[in-house]
């Protein structure tokens, strides 16, 4: 029962049960050959994150001494502001614009991968949270900073790779 009326109250628990379980589901799915959709992961980081700064927090301001929990809370702020530039730096670099396409009569879901050469990864869809884990398709644009999903009629693809249900090579065309 005491349990029970801690774990609410303690933001920091809450949210390493949330990386548990996210991590768990993500090993159940792997087992299956699916993984979840993109967006999942996005919105758990910004889940994990913020709760790991609020539940930072929380236990910094039930610091009885003013002076110690003064220095901690300021030293907590300092870093914070050194490590989010950077982590919004990898989150922008990281991010893969994805779209639910129709390709040969089959739903898939595309990842766009446009940083310096463009690319578009291919996987089976199965529904809103959830995509095949081995890659169907991928084609090579060339140049990169473009989305070849959005603009379809101005990009033509370079080179298109098939791939197998377990990600072995098909086949290839130019």
């Amino acid at each position: 029962m005491k349990i029970k009326k801690i774990i609410p109250r303690i933001i920091l628990l809450d949210t390493l049960l949330y990386i548990l379980i996210i991590i768990s589901l993500h090993f159940l799915l792997s087992c299956f050959k699916l993984m979840f959709r993109e967006w999942i992961y996005i919105v758990s980081a910004l889940i994990i994150v913020t709760g790991l700064i609020v539940g930072i927090m929380q236990l910094l301001l039930k610091i009885n001494k003013r002076i110690i929990k003064g220095v901690l809370i300021s030293i907590f702020i300092i870093f914070l502001l050194l490590v989010m530039p950077l982590m919004c730096l990898f989150a922008v670099f990281r991010y893969l614009p994805e779209h639910v396409v129709e390709r040969d009569g089959k739903k898939y879901v595309a990842y766009v991968d446009g940083f310096l050469k463009t690319y578009v990864y291919y996987y089976d869809y199965k529904n809103i949270l959830i995509v095949g884990n081995q890659k169907r398709i991928d084609e090579y644009y060339g140049g990169g900073s473009f989305d070849p999903i959005k603009d379809s009629d101005k990009h033509k693809v370079q080179v298109t790779t098939y791939y197998d249900e377990d990600g072995n090579f098909i086949s290839r065309d130019y």
